[in-house]
């Protein structure tokens, strides 16, 4: 049997590796993986809370092969990963299998547990979202295989019978939980599950005993997150602030003064034990020793904090790395979860501001921890009145989003606000909860579940709308009714490849698993309760609120339950073999019912995943990063936002050396100190960026929002705003406490013109001319820290460097100086200058340098290939970026009478992504409306009949039902109708097209009022 199961173990891995080998990308992919590869290739840390662990290993490997490998190895150990957490999800429940199905005859007890067993492993191995995370570069695979392991560490000790196996199996436990906290913080939370097979063994699982075991798990968890973790890395900063500030060590003495006294603790406890047998504590020191070995990995950020890549994270003090596991970059801490506020919470009249702790920073200059914030006034106190248990509406800034998802309107409450008594509309519980209910559990948690054995409806970002990411069976009476009837469906839609849909067959398999454990709590509970802790209970922790975790599909997160369901699903086989036993052969029941069970499940699964999961091909994100670099000049400061606009450059700059001399400055992460001073430095062949502001307006730890007090209506000139933010005389009593302050709406920057000609820049060329500064409107209540870092880099290198924004359809980067932009591809290039027409197209194309950009180095491989799947992020880039770009290229080619250019330009965009695998929509149809100015009428027609008849089938499909989160459709539903509407108005085609099209429009009208009407709930 050992043997059997070994063969099974390898045959699984090898098989499932292959697969996976031929299905990852052959270099990067969008979101993560670019930073990832970047990482590791450099040996950094990569973003909070990091995986040090993760990292080291992958850097180990990837010294073994050149940099171009360096994406698709990374990618290889993911699917490396993969197929182990596959392999040990078989030994589980091939163990499980061989414990619940007792007393049976040798056939069965020698052939149930492989055929369960290769049925979870191989509906996991298939099941979507683990699919999609073992071909691209993700730390989750690694995570995720050490979950399987300690959990099969965890039921090989259930069934020790010695002591001494008990204790090898705790300490490889521990060893294992302080290597997965390296990796990802998340798989700490499997201790609570576990707890239950160590109560089961110890105690049994009585009613009583099964609560207290889950408290206990709760509490160890609790425990070791917030003391063996947080609490450690508190106490190596409060002795290192002492011995940094009081004796002049050097930074970081304490922390290895805190490393040294727990040594000493350990080992003394260890002897003190040893010698007074007392094994019990002796073990249990020993664990927590091991947990502290395996957590070791978190040392990696602190010795490589001088890597000079722009990735890197500046974790360089005790301080930075507490801060860093906590998270608190993205604001982690500050989310409620017993108590908390409503998003709509005022003030508290009497007491608005209360007193915190003071905040200190290491001072590299100064050579010692300087208090930055005293704490005085520094925390927000809201009316006590606006309080709830278990808040889930509680982000001011996501109040309309709330209002999307839920029909929120409130019970009013009279409160005193700035002078005035005002009616607040606190929502209520049962709108919290219904939030809860309706956007948290069932679109986030439950949607990705029933994705993964039920079906889904494609692969597109779903945010609510009836045609992107919902889950469908393939069952039209029951898919309808969220998603409406098949037959109103676009074929676009219906054609998908990411359409999967399963017919419920592996969520039923899955039910039935989890019954065949009934009779055996510590199973039963445990399996349950491990699929709660990774699917509910992150939920609740995290807390989400509408579209910060949908910036795109999370489904990752959850993987961990999914693992347990395809447990389940394996396990299915017991249940339907115990119940068929009117079937007299053992052989042909066993048989029939798992190749029933191994054709619903995971043959399925694969035949339908295959062509969306066979991602070989895509380079697209590569491409992507390199049209952005290549549109830069020499020397060029690039500005971009957003992970997928900057981790594709970063990678290309710091692995494969590619435009190293460009400097991509993430406007997101310029409030981040370190990042901020990184600009003084020489990185690559990037030259130091010229940079003064003042450090005590960015030093680690102050507030990042500087208020307007408008006190003129001219413009602040930058040099001069500058000075006034260094002079500390110039502070005024905001809330209690002395701030800076941004005393105009209007800013300028001053302009050598002689300077800018040396540079090169041809006014004539771009028929404009030069001005002698620029001026624009820029209003805002609070200026954020990235802004005035951001300005003030552009006030100093306006005149030697060139001045680049990406492209990308966010215009938050911009900061408002549009109107001295010229498009050089996919980027805007700032300059002085304005037209010198009053009345020509105020888009300025430089189409020298642009029209061979796009006609010879963009060339976006597979876009057209109708065969191919292609990404959703691939398509909604082409959509909402790139046809920008190719439309104001032929616009100001046939602006210049370069017709013919004009043409060209027009016929490659459409080449590049045709209809047929990216749907026309208003880009589009933009363009085809060039080929009318152009002479080309019936090519312009086609396209723009395309693009409306888009539209059209959407509006229709969206309307011929009342579709599930009514607010949100409803907005979609308007928005694609005035989207028609005015693609009417501007048809240019012939009129007798054009009457149809009104007349059509007109005879649904009527309808799409009481539709309306029907489904708006304010």
């Amino acid at each position: 049997m050992p043997k059997l199961n070994r063969a099974i173990s390898l045959t699984l891995f090898v098989l499932v590796f292959i697969v996976y080998a031929f299905c990852v990308p052959k270099t990067i992919s969008f979101w993560d993986s670019p930073e990832f590869v970047s990482s590791s290739y450099n040996l950094q840390a990569t973003h909070s809370p990091g995986s040090p662990f993760y990292t080291m290993f992958c850097s180990i490997i990837l010294q073994f092969f050149s940099a171009t490998k360096a994406a698709y190895i990374s990618n290889l150990i993911s699917s490396f990963f993969g197929a182990l957490t596959v392999t040990f999800l078989f030994k589980i429940t091939y163990y499980i299998t061989t414990k619940i199905q007792v007393s049976k005859s040798i056939f069965e007890t020698k052939y149930l547990p492989c055929f369960t067993g290769i049925a979870s492993a191989l509906t996991l191995a298939f099941s979507n979202s683990f699919w999609v995370a073992v071909t691209e570069t993700e730390v989750y695979t690694l995570s995720f295989a050490l979950m399987t392991v300690m959990i099969y560490i965890m039921l090989k000790w259930e069934n020790v019978s010695t002591k001494k196996e008990e204790t090898k199996l705790i300490l490889l436990f521990a060893l294992l939980l302080g290597i997965a906290t390296g990796v990802h913080l998340i798989i700490i939370s499997i201790i609570i599950p576990t707890s239950l097979l160590f109560t089961h063994k110890k105690y049994g699982l009585s009613i009583k005993n099964t609560v207290l075991s889950l408290i206990f798990g709760c509490i160890l968890f609790f425990g070791i997150y917030l003391f063996a973790i947080q609490g450690v890395m508190k106490t190596a900063n409060i002795l290192d602030i002492w011995l940094v500030n009081s004796f002049k060590a050097s930074v970081n003495t304490g922390l290895i003064v805190m490393v040294l006294l727990l040594g000493l603790f350990f080992l003394g406890i260890l002897w003190f034990t040893n010698k007074k047998q007392k094994f019990t504590l002796h073990h249990i020191t020993l664990a927590i020793m091991f947990f502290f070995i395996g957590f070791s990995s978190y040392m990696m950020p602190l010795l490589r904090v001088n890597a000079n890549t722009q990735i890197a994270n500046g974790v360089s003090t005790s301080n930075r790395i507490l801060h860093y596991i906590k998270g608190d970059q993205f604001g982690i801490s500050g989310i409620p979860l017993l108590k908390g506020y409503t998003y709509n919470a005022p003030l508290d009249e009497h007491t608005p501001f209360i007193n915190g702790n003071p905040t200190l920073t290491f001072d590299a200059n100064k050579q010692k921890y300087v208090t930055v914030d005293n704490g005085e006034y520094k925390n927000i106190k809201y009316a006590e009145e606006f309080s709830m248990f278990f808040p889930r509406l509680f982000d001011p800034r996501y109040e309309n989003e709330y209002k999307l998802w839920t029909t929120i309107k409130g019970e009013p409450i009279n409160y005193y606000v700035n002078g005035e008594t005002k009616t607040i509309y606190k929502p209520t519980y049962k709108e919290n909860f219904s939030f809860f209910i309706d956007y948290q559990i069932s679109w986030l948690n439950l949607r990705y579940l029933f994705w993964n054995f039920i079906g889904k409806q494609n692969n597109n970002h779903g945010i609510g709308f009836i045609k992107d990411g919902n889950w469908v069976s393939g069952i039209n009476s029951i898919d309808k009714l969220r998603v409406g009837d098949f037959s109103n469906t676009p074929e676009r839609f219906r054609n998908d490849k990411s359409r999967n849909t399963y017919y419920f067959i592996p969520f039923i398999l899955g039910l039935l698993g989890l019954l065949s454990l009934v009779k055996y709590k510590h199973y039963f509970l445990t399996t349950i309760f491990i699929f709660l802790a990774f699917g509910l209970g992150i939920t609740l922790y995290i807390n989400p609120v509408p579209y910060s975790i949908l910036v795109r599909e999370r489904d990752y997160i959850f993987i961990g339950s999914f693992i347990i369901f395809s447990l389940w699903v394996g396990l299915s086989i017991i249940l339907i073999y115990n119940t068929l036993k009117f079937i007299s052969s053992n052989k042909i029941r066993l048989i029939t019912i798992s190749i029933l069970v191994f054709i619903g499940s995971p043959i399925q699964l694969l035949a339908k995943g295959w062509n969306d999961h066979q991602r070989s091909y895509d380079t697209f994100a590569y491409d992507f990063g390199k049209a952005y670099l290549d549109a830069c000049p020499e020397q060029a400061i690039l500005i971009t936002n957003g992970d997928n606009m900057t981790f594709p450059l970063w990678y290309l700059q710091e692995v494969e050396k590619y435009r190293t001399d460009v400097r991509v400055l993430n406007f997101d992460q310029m409030n981040i100190d370190t990042h901020i001073e990184n600009l003084n430095r020489k990185i690559n062949s990037s030259n130091p960026i010229k940079f003064n502001l003042d450090k005590h307006l960015y030093i680690n730890g102050v507030d990042r929002l500087i208020p307007l007090q408008q006190e003129i209506n001219k413009a602040a000139v930058l040099p001069i705003l500058f000075d006034f933010l260094k002079d500390s005389t110039t502070r005024i009593n905001w809330n209690g406490k002395l701030k800076h302050y941004i005393p105009s709406t209007k800013f300028s920057i001053p302009i050598d013109t002689f300077k800018i000609k040396e540079n090169g820049l041809i006014a004539d060329e771009l028929n404009v001319s030069y001005t002698n500064e620029i001026k624009w409107d820029y209003a805002k209540y609070f200026y954020e820290l990235n802004e005035i870092v951001l300005l003030n880099v552009i006030a100093n290198n306006i005149h030697n460097r060139p001045i680049c924004f990406a492209i990308n359809g966010k215009k938050d980067h911009y900061l408002g100086l549009q109107n001295y932009f010229v498009q050089n591809g996919m980027v805007e290039q700032l300059l002085p200058i304005q037209r010198k027409d009053s009345l020509a197209n105020p888009k300025i194309v430089n189409t020298k340098m642009m029209y061979p950009y796009v006609m010879e180095k963009l060339q976006f491989k597979g876009m057209n290939d109708e065969t191919k799947f292609l990404n959703y992020e691939n398509r909604a880039y082409v959509k909402d970026i790139l046809r920008r770009n190719y439309y104001f290229l032929a616009q100001a080619l046939l602006e210049e009478g370069k017709t013919k250019k004009a043409i060209a330009v027009l016929d490659k965009s459409f080449t590049l992504f045709p209809n047929k695998t990216i749907a026309y929509k208003q880009y589009a149809y933009a363009l085809g409306k060039l080929y009318f100015r152009a002479g080309l009428h019936e090519k312009g027609s086609e396209i723009c009949t395309l693009a409306m008849e888009n539209l059209w089938e959407e509006l229709t499909w969206i309307t011929s039902f009342n579709p599930p989160y009514p607010i949100i459709n409803v907005k979609h539903a308007e928005k694609l109708k005035n989207m028609y509407i005015q693609m009417m108005e501007q048809f240019p085609g012939n009129k007798i097209t054009l009457k149809g099209y009104e007349q059509r429009y007109n005879a649904f009208e009527v309808d799409y009022i009481n539709w309306q009407q029907t489904n708006w709930p304010y």
